[in-house]
């Protein structure tokens, strides 16, 4: 009888969890590409859509309320906190709709690439496919009409874009622009299935909806945006300054970290750190003999051949290096490691203009290699100073370890898989703690290797400054931007973009990098000291790998179950 109502239990957990994956994959334009499903629609921005979404997320947490927990075993118990946590996140964010920008080029940047991505890689198999790629023209042209919607909204909410964005912005969408041909237009090679006469006439049919719909849709936001509307817009930056401001930040902060913490906290946590950060620099350059100050030894690595990498073939090499340094200790740290294997690998050259940094890439059928694809371009101002804690950051222990042992993972279900319940403070925070783990074991070790890592954390701790700094505290984007020159070793383009990026784009993400490893290694510290002799940090890792990516708040109780059952056995 108990067996038959744990089965009973499980079953409702799936089927929750299938519902609920179902509704999602709706909204998510990079699985469909990914699992080759059809993309019929875009989905909508709108208010009254969100609205929607919150009634149905209500829904869905009256269900999982109903499931009896104690009937549940362990993996199905947190995949119900995950999705109910998710589902609340989302019931509380309702209130903060009007207040987060969503034509900046960090969201909308994201949104439009998405997109434009349909359209590139559409499959034209037979005449049904034609269409269909008609209608998601529509519906493009319709995302833009979304977002004009929602400028025109915020701005009778008095919420406007800060000046210091506008040039972004409009870069972006001028970017789109010059682009439509290139991005709606097929090659003649993607139509070849059809004769000369469906081929003229469908380039007719998208040239006619880029001319009728799409082009006056995209003029008309640019033309919003240049009117009136710009003589209201703000000189400050910062959420702070919105009707119901305070209220989001806070909301942010807790989307993007769980972390229970206040603005105030955690801006002093950042300056506590950053002086600490500050001193060790200091101490690193006295030992190797250099007296002349931060802003001279900075000068002098940018002008040292050794970390100034002349070739993409160079800087693979010396991400690789320290791979192999570290693929020997990997079996005292971790019982178990990806199928997949890892690389590094140049980005795509078009891409290399628009992006700071690289980013890691999942294997996928194609290629079956996960990869840390780098920035390759002006070599002579991106010095290798950090290559070591960012190669450890982005594949081994860090992302390539964490993401692929979760896809890889049978006995979860694919909503923990495939849908993000969790955020960026267990990701970006275990890719820190990956680096911080490396330094910990002795790879780091050379003076200039360890100034790197602590340059490297400067960057992470100097955020939780900023952010809550000019979000929360008044900071202009001038005090900002002075802070972040004195204390890292961000270029002034950096410089312009990051500082924007905390304030307006994405207010809150950027707090998770610093406190998501903080976090970590607390954690890992209460589990030591829980267990005492029957610590192994091979358990430790194994409990945050093994059961996939979770909110640090629920990785905190699944840690507390593992270490019962470890002082049980």
């Amino acid at each position: 009888m108990g067996c038959s109502k744990t089965n009973d239990s499980a079953t409702e957990v799936k089927s929750i969890a299938d519902d609920l994956y179902s509704v999602m994959l709706e909204d998510r334009i990079d699985l469909k590409m990914k699992f080759g499903l059809p993309i019929n629609n875009f989905p909508d921005m709108d208010y009254e859509t969100a609205r929607l979404k919150v009634e149905q997320a209500k829904t869905f947490i009256q269900k999982i309320d109903a499931v009896d927990r104690e009937k549940v075993n362990h993996t199905d118990d947190l995949t119900l906190s995950m999705m109910r946590q998710y589902l609340q996140t989302m019931v509380d964010g309702l209130p903060h709709y009007w207040n987060g920008f969503s034509i900046t080029p960090y969201m909308f940047g994201w949104q439009g690439r998405s997109m434009q991505q349909v359209f590139l890689t559409y499959q034209f198999k037979s005449v049904d496919d034609l269409e269909p790629y008609l209608v998601l023209m529509d519906e493009y042209a319709d995302q833009l009409d979304q977002q004009l919607e929602k400028l025109k909204g915020q701005d009778d909410r008095e919420i406007r874009l800060p000046k210091p964005e506008l040039p972004l912005v409009l870069g972006l969408l001028d970017q789109y622009k010059s682009g439509m041909n290139a991005t709606f237009i097929p090659m003649e090679d993607r139509l070849s299935l059809f004769d000369d006469n469906a081929q003229d006439n469908f380039i007719s049919s998208i040239s006619e909806r880029l001319s009728n719909e799409i082009l006056p849709s995209l003029q008309e936001l640019i033309d919003f945006i240049n009117s009136d509307y710009k003589m209201r817009m703000p000189d400050d930056v910062g959420a702070y300054q919105y009707p119901g401001g305070e209220d989001y930040y806070n909301y942010m902060i807790e989307y993007h970290t769980n972390s229970g913490l206040t603005a105030k906290e955690i801006h002093e946590i950042g300056l506590k750190r950053v002086e600490e950060l500050y001193e060790e620099m200091a101490q690193i350059r006295g030992k190797l003999g250099f007296e002349k100050g931060q802003l001279a030894f900075h000068d002098k690595i940018m002008n040292d051949p050794y970390f100034i990498a002349k070739t993409p073939a160079d800087v693979e090499k010396r991400y690789m290096d320290y791979m192999e340094k570290i693929e020997p200790h990997i079996s005292t740290l971790f019982t178990s490691n990806p199928k997949a294997p890892y690389g590094v690998k140049r980005l795509d050259q078009a891409l290399e203009g628009a992006m700071t940094f690289g980013y890691y890439q999942v294997p996928t059928s194609d290629n079956e290699i996960g990869q840390y694809r780098y920035n390759g371009s002006d070599l002579k101002n991106r010095p290798m100073l950090w290559s070591g804690p960012l190669i450890y950051h982005e594949l081994a222990p860090g992302h390539h370890y964490q993401i692929n042992l979760n896809m890889e993972n049978e006995s979860i279900h694919k909503i923990r898989k495939d849908i993000r319940l969790y955020n960026a403070s267990i990701t970006e925070g275990w890719g820190n703690y990956a680096a911080f783990l490396a330094e910990e074991i002795g790879m780091l070790d050379k003076p200039l290797d360890q100034y790197g890592w602590v340059v490297f954390q400067m960057f992470f701790y100097n955020r939780l400054v900023l952010d809550t700094g000019m979000n929360a505290l008044g900071w202009s984007l001038d005090d900002a931007r002075k802070f972040m020159r004195k204390h890292t070793f961000a270029t002034e383009a950096e410089i312009q973009t990051e500082t924007l990026r905390y304030s307006v784009d994405m207010p809150g993400q950027a707090l998770a990098y610093a406190l998501g490893m903080d976090r970590l290694v607390l954690v890992r510290n209460n589990m030591k000291d829980q267990l005492g002799d029957q610590f192994d940090i091979r358990d430790f890792h194994d409990a945050v790998l093994k059961e996939g990516a979770m909110p640090l708040n629920i990785l905190e109780d699944h840690i507390q179950w593992f270490n019962k059952n470890k002082q049980g056995k």
